[in-house]
């Protein structure tokens, strides 16, 4: 028997709408069959069903709210113990690709053996070799992790989870101390104005929050810079025909992407996170690049997973992609986690400078302004050149105005120099 729970996704999404309900108590279903849609804020979630089997109860009706916790539904009696012993050795070779999921569910047993073994997990951490070493590496002790895998085995996911629950656990105090302030400002009185009351939305509501956790939490500096970028334009113009012949958008976003991963491969602290708990600066190998895109209900910032194993023009389709499905609210969840490293571009709305906000817990975000033609001098003489704003806010308990400096000076020389 399984329980699924509309899990914890993060990014200030704690609830939802029911949209859709595709089966019914007494239907069968397939693992990856979609058992419920939910739509939320930012996203239109899938659950999918975890495992083959039936359904024994459903938890959810189309049209109510649904909250972190709530139980979907319980399939059961159609995985047998030898599938699950199959699953759990697949599992202890290090293979999570079919656990993705399994963050979500709940399992539950009345065999008295499998009681036996989960009332010795104190004493037994069940998990991979990969867990360990991943959980070595953070220096995380696995016995404050709780797992969400069959008998209580901790999996990647959840690791993670109690990674990125620590670093935010770290504004804590911070936030504390500003509850009495916040207390004082809701007690201001407007009623002598004339003035229309409007409720917030959800999103704005979890837009709000994050910026409170980022100002509270990280010490802001930013850094202006412009830079020439003529010869970006001609290489734009050459490589045009290569992406219209194969029916990709080619934006100078594309080639700013493409030089941020080479830069964050050689200054690794702008793709970290700082947790003050324990004073430790976390570098992440991965490079998953965050694109804030303007929706008509607010500031979403999606990302794109592994963006330096793309070359210019699979982040140009990426991006594409990924910016339609976020305005039309079709971005996986997925795709809205684990981001580290965000590049904001108000230069779309004609704006040269910002001083954007870090997404915590990241450490550095990029601003782009609007390209601008402007006399300059290069080589003693006066020329009219194409300039590219840039803002870029770093973390300053963690990176030093210097280290901003020369990233920003090695962006340009890269920029310049794509092939």
């Amino acid at each position: 028997m399984f329980e699924l729970k509309f899990a914890d996704v993060g990014e200030g999404i704690d609830e939802g709408t029911v949209l859709k309900v595709y089966f019914q108590i007494g239907d069968k279903v397939k693992e990856g069959d979609i058992l419920v849609t939910v739509e939320t804020d930012k996203v239109n979630a899938d659950l999918p069903a975890p495992i083959n089997g039936v359904i024994t109860k459903l938890g959810v009706k189309e049209g109510e709210m649904i909250h972190v916790g709530d139980m979907v539904a319980i399939i059961g009696d159609e995985i047998h113990e030898t599938e699950l012993k199959k699953a759990d050795k697949e599992d202890d070779a290090g293979v999570v690709g079919d656990l993705e999921n399994s963050s979500q569910i709940i399992e539950t047993f009345n065999d008295n053996h499998v009681l036996n073994e989960i009332n010795l997990s104190e004493k037994k951490i069940l998990t991979t070799p990969l867990v360990r070493s991943m959980a070595k590496k953070l220096g995380i002790d696995l016995n404050n992790v709780n797992g969400s895998g069959i008998n209580g085995k901790i999996l990647k996911e959840d690791v993670e989870r109690y990674q990125n629950e620590n670093l935010k656990n770290s504004t804590s105090t911070i936030q504390k101390q500003n509850i009495k302030e916040q207390q004082s400002l809701n007690n201001l009185d407007f009623s002598s104005f004339d003035s229309e009351v409007i409720k917030i939305s959800r999103l704005r509501k979890a837009i709000s929050e994050q910026m409170k956790i980022s100002k509270n939490a990280i010490v802001p500096t930013t850094l202006l810079n412009e830079i020439n970028i003529d010869n970006l334009i001609a290489f734009r113009k050459k490589l045009k025909f290569e992406a219209d012949s194969k029916n990709i958008k080619l934006t100078y976003m594309a080639f700013i992407m493409k030089a941020i991963v080479i830069v964050l491969k050689e200054f690794p602290i702008f793709n970290s996170s700082f947790n003050e708990v324990k004073d430790e600066i976390i570098i992440k190998k991965n490079i998953n690049l965050g694109i804030a895109v303007d929706t008509e209900d607010g500031l979403i910032v999606p990302n794109i997973k592994n963006a330096d194993k793309m070359n210019i023009l699979e982040l140009a389709k990426e991006l594409e992609i990924i910016a339609k499905e976020t305005r039309e609210r079709k971005v996986s969840i997925e795709k809205l986690k684990n981001g580290t490293f965000t590049i904001t571009n108000f230069g779309a709305l004609g704006l040269i400078y910002g001083t954007p906000i870090i997404n915590y817990p990241e450490t550095a975000i990029l601003g782009i302004g609007t390209i601008i033609k402007k006399p300059i001098v290069e080589q003693e003489e006066i020329i009219i050149a194409n300039m590219l704003p840039l803002s870029l806010t770093i973390d300053h308990r963690i990176i030093d105005g210097a280290d901003g400096g020369r990233f920003l000076k090695r962006f340009q020389e890269i920029l310049n120099n794509l092939s």
